[in-house]
């Protein structure tokens, strides 16, 4: 429920839809993959936020200009979703648009940032979900919020099925070159149409679909239909936090200096989220994060992150930090496979969770969530549509282009059932994740 206070700070909200400044074409479509289908009820949230300074200048009017020709390299996500006689959902690239929505808060940038309530930044994230009716509903949905101060954020929410999260940082960092352009009437345009941005990848399905159980990476829902939302049984919450280099240390400090502080943060939420559940559990994680051997070419928008599954067979609350550590290095394994083998044979119509599925970690290290020549003074994503058993999003802070990022601090966002998350804050400020400036 949003709360009244909440509803004061952002007002004078106004709609509208943008799509690419040229013709894709008639009966052009995009056929998602079996990865794409099996994502789609989840949902990227990313929010930018600048200061002043960065934005001097820049005008809505200017915006939504520069949006028409990056549109034009990115026309897919223009169109809406239809099923075929089989019921397989494809994206009918009708130049229908994404939803560009304006908003006002009475608070600065100083003063939002101040609050240190992150969860409140999805008050920055304009959202709806896909369907019920398919063909009506925009897959992108892109909000530009003002600030008192002059200052502005940018915040954005991505149907899952369209890429990963690293496809997000791409998209974004593709509308470079139209924002830095001052005259919007000096954009480029192009007369010839485009060609499809997102290809089919290779597929990693076995020619023969042998195996007849689902991998443990992902969880079978009751059918939702044309409306893509992930059935919780409970209500969820998100908390999010800031570690800084010298806590990371003293956190590595507690397992090893030779795991990597991705492994590492995962291993003590993942002791302290067992510590606050009954029995001994959870037995089971998934990672995912990206694939160093990706195929996808710049500009191409795919499900190509690295999904895979750890299990340990010992109580996780009592367990060794470095032994789950450890697991989580060289233990997972890349399902992404008998993912794809699970939707086909559902014929594409399947549907399935894969973030909260199992204890979920998001490992964003190497995306590139600075890119934009906008300066961002900060920048957070986050995950819509997590299944019970939550999720953990580790994301750089800014790059200090003179430092590796493995020297940098971290923001960390944990969504777990509300319930949990009341009992895991205490843990957390046990275990030196939380300072008194960040625990509420």
């Amino acid at each position: 429920m949003v709360s009244s206070f909440e509803h004061t700070l952002i007002k004078n909200i106004k709609l509208s839809s943008i799509g690419p400044s040229n013709a894709t074409g008639t009966d052009v479509t995009h056929q998602p993959t079996s990865m794409d289908l099996t994502m789609k009820l989840h949902y990227i949230f990313g929010v930018y936020i600048f200061r002043s300074q960065a934005v001097l200048g820049l005008s809505v009017k200017h915006i939504k200009e520069s949006m028409f020709f990056w549109l034009n390299e990115y026309y897919v996500t223009c169109g809406r979703f239809r099923r075929t006689e089989a019921g397989r959902p494809y994206l009918k690239c009708n130049d229908c648009g994404i939803r560009f929505v304006e908003a006002q808060c009475d608070k600065s940038v100083d003063e939002w940032l101040e609050m240190r309530d992150c969860s409140l930044d999805r008050l920055l994230v304009y959202h709806q979900p896909i369907g019920p009716e398919m063909s009506f509903s925009p897959t992108v949905y892109i909000q530009i919020t003002w600030f008192k101060c002059g200052g502005m954020s940018l915040g954005i929410s991505w149907a899952h099925i369209l890429g990963d999260i690293f496809s997000v940082c791409d998209f974004m960092n593709k509308w470079n070159p139209f924002m830095t352009i001052s005259e919007a009437s000096t954009l480029p345009n192009s007369t010839k149409l485009p060609s499809p941005i997102t290809v089919t990848p290779k597929s990693q399905i076995s020619s023969q679909l042998s195996n007849s159980e689902d991998p443990l990476s992902i969880k079978r829902v009751n059918s939702v239909g044309d409306h893509w939302i992930t059935p919780n049984n409970c209500k969820m919450d998100s908390f999010s936090f800031h570690l800084t280099p010298t806590q990371i240390s003293l956190l590595q400090s507690k397992i090893s200096g030779t795991i990597p502080i991705f492994e590492s943060l995962c291993a003590i939420i993942w002791k302290c989220v067992a510590q606050i559940r009954d029995g001994s559990g959870p037995n089971k994680v998934t990672i995912c994060k990206k694939d160093p051997h990706n195929w996808k070419l710049s500009g191409q928008l795919s499900n190509s992150q690295i999904i895979s599954c750890a299990e340990a067979n010992f109580p996780i609350k009592d367990a060794n930090l470095e032994k789950l550590a450890a697991i989580l290095v060289k233990e997972g394994k890349d399902e992404r496979g008998a993912i794809e083998e699970a939707m086909e044979r559902e014929n594409g119509v399947g549907d399935f969770i894969v973030y909260g599925a199992n204890l979920t970690f998001v490992n964003m290290e190497e995306a590139d969530v600075y890119g934009l020549e906008l300066k961002a003074d900060f920048v957070s994503f986050g995950i819509q549509g997590v299944g019970d058993e939550g999720c953990v999003v580790v994301i750089p802070e800014a790059k200090d282009f003179d430092k590796d990022v493995q020297k940098l601090g971290r923001f960390v966002t944990i969504t777990l059932p509300e319930d949990e998350m009341a009992k895991l804050k205490p843990e957390l400020k046990k275990n030196d994740f939380l300072l008194e400036t960040n625990f509420e």
